[in-house]
C-alpha cells in the first residue's frame, strides 16, 4: 500500500493570500492547484468559505432624496422619484405600484 504523505494545515492568512494570487493570476483552478500543490477540492472549499461574497440581488427598494421644504405657501414636495414628485408620505406599496 503506498504511503501517504500528510498535508500541510493552511492558516486563514495563507489561504486568503492563494486566493489573492489565484485571482490576479488569471489561471485556471486545475492549473492554480497543480503549480502550488494544492487539493482541488480543498481550494473550492477554500473559494467558498473566504472568498468576497457575491453582492446581494438588486433590492425592491427605491432611494428618495427628501428636498428641503421651501418656505412658500405651496404644499411640500415629500420627495422625487423617477419624475414623480410626491407632496405627502406615502406607503412603499403605493410606490411600487406607481412604478410598476
Amino acid at each position: 500500500m503506498a504511503e501517504q504523505t500528510k498535508r500541510p494545515r493552511r492558516t486563514s492568512v495563507e489561504i486568503k493570500s492563494f486566493l489573492e494570487i489565484f485571482k490576479q493570476s488569471g489561471s485556471n483552478t486545475k492549473e492554480f492547484c497543480k503549480t502550488h500543490g494544492i487539493n482541488r477540492a480543498a481550494f473550492y472549499g477554500w473559494k467558498r468559505r473566504y472568498a468576497l461574497k457575491v453582492p446581494l440581488k438588486k433590492s425592491s427598494f427605491l432611494l428618495l432624496e427628501q428636498l428641503p421644504v421651501p418656505s412658500t405657501s405651496e404644499p411640500a414636495l415629500f420627495a422625487e422619484v423617477k419624475g414623480i414628485k410626491i407632496y405627502q408620505s406615502v406607503e412603499a406599496s403605493y410606490l411600487k405600484e406607481l412604478l410598476a
